[in-house]
């Protein structure tokens, strides 16, 4: 464990925390897909859940004590398609789309960007066309500008392209901008994040939730959770991170799912 932060090996506590499952009557278990569930591609559309997973999440939430959501920086469309899992609770870019059975939830502000988003994604098309392996990713409430697969030398260029053109509508607080693992974001220029969302999803539930993420953007509801439940972040430690726990990396949140289901 890394001495300059708090985060503790889940499998090495795991009798303290499966105490806690066991005393809770009822647990909502929060899930990021892209670098959790899955691992990180070069090409997003190549992150299947593997088949192994899908099962073990299908059978923790056909039980009467586990509630299952998959919150995504992914369009909700993308998320549910991707996962292929029914009878969850799906959130999609970050909480800003929320599906629960029939029901669902947009904020509003969403809607009332589109059109700028829209004429955005021509500046950054333009802009971006001759950078190779550069995508612009319309996910309808916002943007996605991946570089992943664009070369080392390149990746400064397309940051500093990026930041040119949101300059006047971020300082204008028409939209925000915000950065995830080789991908940068804009967004409709709202207070509503991953932990909002999750406090939206639970409601008035008295659930535990336990919230499993691997990236800068569910650092937001570690804090949200905070003293009410348990976090859980994918990789290794970093100070930057407060969570309560962490797993090394995919194959041990397959582990990780597979004996929660045991504790049942």
């Amino acid at each position: 464990m890394n001495s300059k932060n708090n985060m503790k090996y889940i499998f090495s506590h795991w009798e303290k925390f499966s105490l806690k499952i066991k005393s809770s009557r009822q647990v909502f278990l929060f899930l990021d897909y892209d670098g959790t569930l899955t691992p990180i591609v070069s090409r997003p559309k190549d992150a299947r859940l593997p088949i192994s997973v899908k099962k073990i999440i299908k059978e923790l939430n056909s039980s009467p004590r586990f509630t299952v959501a998959i919150i995504s920086g992914r369009s909700l469309r993308d998320v549910r398609k991707m996962a292929g899992i029914r009878n969850i609770v799906y959130a999609g870019n970050h909480g800003l789309e929320i599906e629960r059975g029939s029901g669902k939830m947009r904020k509003p502000a969403v809607s009332y960007s589109r059109p700028l988003l829209k004429s955005i994604k021509l500046y950054l098309d333009a802009a971006l066309q001759d950078i190779e392996g550069a995508q612009v990713e319309d996910k309808g409430p916002t943007l996605s500008v991946h570089f992943r697969r664009v070369s080392p030398e390149s990746r400064a260029r397309v940051k500093i392209i990026f930041h040119d053109i949101l300059r006047p509508y971020i300082a204008s607080r028409r939209l925000k901008v915000t950065s995830g693992k080789m991908v940068m974001e804009v967004r409709p220029a709202v207070d509503w994040h991953k932990g909002k969302a999750v406090l939206a999803i639970l409601g008035a539930s008295k659930a535990l939730p336990v919230y499993i993420g691997d990236d800068v953007t569910d650092t937001d509801a570690f804090l949200a959770i905070k003293g009410k439940g348990v976090s859980i972040f994918v990789g290794k430690p970093k100070k930057n991170i407060k969570a309560d726990y962490y797993l090394k990396d995919t194959k041990e949140v397959e582990l990780f799912l597979k004996q929660l289901f045991n504790l049942l």
